[in-house]
């Protein structure tokens, strides 16, 4: 009878240990698979929109300027007023494009492989004023309010110029406000970003190049080539980082 019980027992621990064992993996699996869906929430939240828009005023000593920027990963229109000449530049790919609207000229210029891959290392094409005060070393200085945001300021001086840059804390993080001092021109220039807008409906077309207008094509060794005699048409080059790509400072 003794040994019987003792059987019994035996039977009863190995059964309550593999049961154990099974909650247990059970539980592990579970806590895993709740673990990765909260991960992909916080990724979820943290990714940066991928479509951009907002408003720029730039003033200095040539008055006002006021540029409007859209952008849907790595490609942006932007749109201009520069003395009575709507100017239109489009980054597109391997492409950057500026149009005259006033005139109907353009400019069609294969872009550097310097500046294409540049494109990956930011999450817009345009407003990176905040990792360029990182990349050079800028240091936080203040804690602000800005309105009903939380901010920060920011500068970083050198030979040629000093900057102060003012940014958001929040998701996503945008730049506010550049002032910018230029030593050699004695000249402080600010630009203010407003209306930032994220998110929008841009279809791929928003980025073709406009129809009906006298486009020159250049391929970019050949366009650099040709800047050695002076500028190439009338029609600016507003964003040389986009075409070229950025330089060591």
């Amino acid at each position: 009878m003794t040994a019987m019980k003792e059987r019994w027992r035996r039977i009863v621990r190995g059964v309550v240990s593999t049961g154990l064992a099974v909650i247990g993996l059970a539980l592990a699996s579970s806590i895993r698979v709740e673990a990765e869906e909260v991960e992909k929430v916080e990724a979820a939240k943290t990714k940066p929109p991928e479509t951009w828009h907002a408003t720029a005023y730039v003033r200095g000593r040539m008055g006002i300027r006021v540029i409007d920027y859209w952008s849907k990963g790595p490609n942006m229109r932007a749109r201009t007023l520069i003395a009575g000449h709507p100017i239109t530049t489009i980054v597109r790919g391997d492409r950057y494009v500026v149009v005259d609207g006033l005139t109907g000229r353009g400019l069609a210029i294969r872009r550097s492989k310097t500046a294409m891959g540049d494109d990956a290392t930011r999450i817009r094409p345009f407003a990176f004023e905040f990792d360029e005060m990182i990349r050079d070393g800028g240091e936080k200085i203040e804690d602000v309010k800005i309105g009903v945001m939380d901010g920060e300021i920011w500068r970083v001086s050198d030979s040629q110029a000093r900057r102060k840059l003012w940014v958001t804390t929040g998701d996503p993080r945008v730049p506010l406000r550049i002032e910018t001092f230029n030593r050699s021109a004695a000249e402080t220039i600010n630009l203010d970003y407003s209306d930032w807008t994220f998110n929008l409906k841009l279809d791929d077309g928003f980025f073709e190049t406009p129809a009906n207008f006298e486009i020159e094509t250049f391929e970019y060794d050949a366009y650099v080539e040709k800047t050695l005699d002076g500028p190439v048409g009338a029609i600016p080059i507003l964003y040389p980082d986009l075409l070229h790509g950025n330089r060591p400072r």
